[in-house]
């Protein structure tokens, strides 16, 4: 699993330069100051253009965002429609953009002033921007926030009411290193079912699924995250996986006289907002990769030996398409009440480029806890 931190050059407008970029347009003549509930409306054209309401939200919308000319309208929310799932909204940052559901071609920069002085401590490091869809879910952006101007700034690929928002699902990556698996005795497969003219072999899955949208991760507990030293040392020691995202299931298929597993079909994939503090700056990295076992994308039998506390995968393939043989993979099971857990550890490979072009690695650590279905 990987992901990649590259040096990003960011342009953060404070609220006074806002206003100063909105006298100067060409496209929209603004008010200084704007009745309560005022906003504005613009023509957008597919030459791109900037809605702004003064002093607090503008839109950048690029060449190609819209195919044709589209009336963008903006005004302030005095209470943003957002489930409370979705992230705790700031006061005054949120605004109604429509037409709502409009998809963009390219995405739009958003940028909202947030005070920081609403903000409680370390919430800065948990902003995100938040759209609600036409379908009703709410998907949020991957944000830098200016802790010193205060702008909150994100790229939208789609119009509807819009906010800054406090995630209610973030995890604290931890600098110590993680526990040791110990290992443990695997549950009895299922019993064989008949399908066509042979014998089915038993199975005993493990699964585990947590995301914005339906389980939280974090109240959930199905994952837990640490960092080595070497992501510590670029990154700071204050870290979180925002709005994490994690899928992984591991079915067993055939096993031993001994009852030990001897083939596994599954696949992990993990996802969220890695975001870190630079001195007066919060940034997030994309976090999304996973794995499959087999070839190809999707998962196929493969292989597995226990060792002690260690699985072994004969073949894995990683969401870039890179082919690992002999994967190991430390393990832990618990009897839970009439049902077993698994602890599977997996490690996400970060690259930082040097200045000189070379590349250092660090890890990522991630202990996902998962269970037998109760039949």
């Amino acid at each position: 699993m990987r992901t990649y931190c590259t040096p990003q050059r960011l342009l953060l407008i404070a609220a006074v330069a806002l206003l100063a970029t909105g006298c100067q347009q060409t496209d929209q003549q603004l008010p200084f100051e704007l009745a309560e509930g005022e906003g504005a409306t613009l023509s957008i054209g597919p030459t791109g253009g900037i809605v702004s309401v003064p002093p607090s939200f503008s839109l950048d919308f690029p060449a190609g965002s819209l195919p044709g000319a589209t009336p963008v309208s903006a005004k302030p929310l005095i209470s943003g429609p957002f489930p409370r799932d979705a992230g705790v909204p700031v006061p005054s940052t949120a605004f109604a953009v429509g037409p709502v559901g409009t998809t963009l071609g390219e995405p739009a920069r958003v940028e909202i002033a947030v005070d920081p002085a609403l903000l409680e401590s370390g919430e800065d490091i948990l902003l995100q921007v938040a759209v609600r869809r036409a379908t009703g879910e709410v998907s949020t952006y991957e944000s830098t926030y200016d802790i010193t101007n205060g702008v909150l700034v994100a790229e939208v690929d789609e119009l509807g009411p819009m906010a800054a928002v406090v995630s209610a699902d973030a995890i604290a990556i931890a600098l110590n290193a993680p526990p040791e698996l110990t290992g443990g005795t695997f549950p009895p497969p299922a019993p064989p079912s008949l399908v066509g003219p042979a014998p089915a072999p038993g199975t005993l899955v493990f699964q585990a699924a947590c995301s914005p949208q339906g389980r939280p991760c974090f109240r959930s507990g199905l994952i837990r995250l640490w960092a080595d030293n070497v992501v510590r040392e670029r990154m700071g020691d204050e870290l979180f996986l925002v709005d994490p995202t994690v899928s992984l299931i591991l079915d067993f298929v055939t096993f031993d006289g001994s009852g030990l597993p001897t083939e596994v079909v599954g696949s992990l994939s993990i996802g969220g907002d890695l975001r870190a503090r630079f001195n007066s700056t919060v940034s997030g990295y994309e976090l999304e990769d996973g794995v499959t076992t087999g070839p190809g994308a999707n998962p196929s039998p493969t292989s597995v030996v226990v060792s002690g506390s260690v699985l072994t995968f004969g073949q894995t393939t990683t969401s870039s398409g890179e082919v690992e043989f002999n994967k190991e993979v430390p393990f832990t099971i618990l009897d839970i009440g009439t049902t077993a857990m698994m602890i599977a550890e997996f490690d996400a490979e970060v690259e930082f480029e040097n200045n000189d072009g070379s590349l250092t690695f660090g890890y990522i650590t991630a202990h996902i806890r998962l269970r037998v279905p109760e039949s």
